[in-house]
């Protein structure tokens, strides 16, 4: 009864705090989606214009072979995660099984598919300043930062934001089969040109009726995702063809700055920067004077009710595509996003926010200047009856029902770093960590690809023969940009009609056009260096061996593998990248700890460590379960 009591009072606390965030400068809000039943959106205080960016850049937090790890388990970041490969993270493991879980706006801006007007960037890879044979925490903050959000489409005072979510988040779901998808729209937008164009010497009377005349008729014969896309009246039609069709929406998608005020939560007060704590990698600034109480951000949180059900990482593993669970062996580590969730040691129950900024908060208990506390308001994502359900009943849904406010506990300046107590046992554990730590085997020797690609810029690359007396380290391989095959391959038809006695001078010029660019999201093919030469200009020219074979076998020998040779290759085509589980992610004994949750905020139903048992079925199974930290 006492542990009930504590938590209610809790809540009353957090309810009494005073809102000063009104009175503060805000460019962006948390508050209900314009979109039914969609729960929370993002919505810019500003008038914003192509270009333009949007709050800060997101964390993104690789979660790697977690449904190989754990192919039967609940998923609650299904909806919510990008795939890997395009946030730059293709190459941390062999496998396809890699998601991008970015908390902040990524994870809250809503997708309307009439009215797209921002886009997600790729992450920048930094490691904070953390280094392997210097940092114990090398390994237990995300490298992958500053995933920023343009706008690509003028956004209104008020307006929502809306990013693509793929049409296929829509097409694989039966309740959107009548949905229109991205390509439905430009056909809309046409069919309402050409029905205008058509009558565009009648009067508004005709042209009215005729259009009322025609949706009636058209809809009537058919269901399409198309004709869906269509303006309901003459008027929103005469608007879209002024226009465009996105026009018509806009409308219903803003809302007014005084209801944003009121019934919104600001998410713009932080800012990420290079923390001041040594070896803590990245922090969360103020971004402007915070006095104290004001609620500098609020955050949903998506809930694990059984933590060691999806955390755990195994050295090896059996998954039998046909059966519906996988058998494990012993465990390896945790996955990185742990250390970014809030758990407590009397619950089995995990809660992860993505609430803007949050994932830059560090921890320090003396200086601490941030508390969390129940959300004080938004129902649609803070739900009173969860403080009452038992972990083992909230796999009813995977959307978020519960949310933590991030209050100030003084008066914050600008361009000063917000700091969160962790707890005792948060401190306790890092303690433990940092005073045994010691560096693995020689990682003072360790460079990343970054660093490799970094001091050889001007170097030339070893070729094949070379590396055989002096080979590169392990953790490191060559990829040749992806234009070299593809251009290869359309200019085929066109080569085999040109003189074969071409020299090798005449040809240097093969590459010269080109602009090799590797964005983050650009990982080539694998290859090696045949031979090198110089051009007449001294530089470097190349003749290398890509493998065609799918870069997600990574390591398959060239022998056997289908391949193709390639002449005067430029130094710019050609990188290094890290061997797959050679980055400091997969360092052995790298720090792994949940958040913690305040005990006051901590409900007697969720304290079910004592009276938790394991499914029956999987101990049948030999599945091991372990205890998360």
């Amino acid at each position: 009864m006492a542990e009930h009591t504590k938590w209610k009072t809790s809540v009353v606390q957090a309810l009494s705090i005073i809102h000063t965030a009104s009175a503060i400068q805000c460019d962006l809000y948390m508050a209900e989606s314009t979109i039914p039943h969609a729960g929370l959106g993002i919505f810019s205080a500003i008038e914003r214009n192509p270009g333009d960016s949007v709050g800060e850049g997101d964390v993104c937090i690789p979660i790697l072979d977690a449904k190989n790890y754990h192919k039967e388990v609940w998923n609650p970041f299904h909806d919510y995660v990008w795939g890997g490969e395009i946030m730059g993270m293709k190459l941390e493991i062999e496998s396809a099984d890699k998601e991008a879980y970015c908390p902040g706006l990524d994870c809250a801006i809503n997708c309307n598919l009439a009215l797209i007007n921002v886009a997600k960037s790729t992450p920048i890879y930094d490691g904070g300043g953390l280094y392997r044979h210097l940092n114990p925490g090398a390994g237990a903050i995300s490298p992958y930062h500053n995933g920023t959000t343009r706008v690509t489409r003028k956004i209104p005072a008020g307006g929502e934001l809306f990013k693509f979510y793929g049409d296929s988040w829509f097409t694989t779901r039966p309740i959107f089969d009548s949905l229109p998808i991205s390509h439905d729209y430009p056909w809309a937008q046409d069919l309402l040109d050409a029905f205008f164009e058509t009558v565009q010497h009648k009067d508004k009377a005709f042209k009215s009726a005729a259009y009322e005349e025609l949706m009636v008729s058209i809809r009537s014969i058919w269901n399409s995702r198309t004709l869906n896309a269509l303006p309901e009246t003459f008027s929103e039609a005469t608007i879209a063809v002024e226009h465009d069709l996105g026009m018509v929406f806009q409308p219903n998608a803003t809302r007014s700055l005084e209801w944003l005020e009121e019934n919104g939560k600001c998410v713009d007060h932080i800012t990420p920067g290079q923390s001041t704590i040594e070896g803590a990698g990245h922090g969360g600034f103020a971004k402007r004077d915070l006095p104290k109480g004001t609620v500098i951000t609020g955050s949903p949180l998506h809930h694990i009710p059984i933590k060691d059900r999806f955390m755990p990482m195994f050295k090896a593993f059996y998954s039998d595509p046909d059966a519906d669970e996988t058998l494990r062996s012993e465990v390896a580590g945790y996955q990185l996003l742990l250390n970014y969730c809030f758990g407590h040691s009397e619950s089995t129950l995990l809660l992860c926010p993505y609430g803007a900024g949050v994932g830059y908060i560090n921890h320090n208990q003396t200086r601490a200047n941030v508390k969390v506390v129940w959300s004080q308001h938004h129902e649609t994502a803070h739900d009173l009856a969860w403080l009452e359900k038992r972990p083992d009943e909230m796999f009813s849904t995977q959307s978020a029902r519960l949310a933590l406010d991030y209050v100030a506990t003084r008066d914050i300046t600008a361009g000063e770093e917000l700091f969160l107590d962790y707890g005792d046992a948060w401190e306790e554990a890092w303690n433990k960590h940092s005073e045994s730590w010691q560096p693995v085997s020689s990682s003072e020797k360790y460079l990343s690809a970054r660093d490799w690609n970094n001091a050889m810029e001007s170097l030339p690359i070893r070729t094949v023969k070379e590396s055989f007396y002096d080979p590169y380290p392990q953790n490191i391989h060559l990829r040749c940009h992806i234009d070299l095959v593809d251009d290869e391959d359309d200019s085929e038809d066109e080569s085999e009609d040109e003189s074969e006695d071409e020299s090798e001078d005449e040809s240097e010029d093969d590459w010269a056009s080109f602009t090799f660019d590797w964005g983050p999201s650009e990982y080539g093919y694998k290859c090696e260096i045949s031979k090198r030469r110089k051009d007449a200009a001294g530089d470097y020219l190349y003749t290398v061996r890509v493998t065609t074979e799918s870069i997600d076998r990574w390591d398959e020998d060239f022998e056997g593998s289908e391949f193709v040779d390639i002449d005067n290759v430029p130094r710019e085509a050609i990188r290094f990248f890290d061997v797959p589980y050679t980055s400091d992610l997969f360092l052995e004994g790298t720090f792994r700890h949940s958040i913690g949750l305040p005990d006051q905020l901590m409900p007697q139903q969720w304290q079910n460590i004592g009276s938790f048992h394991p499914n029956k079925k999987l101990l049948e199974e030999g599945i091991q379960y372990v205890h998360v930290p």
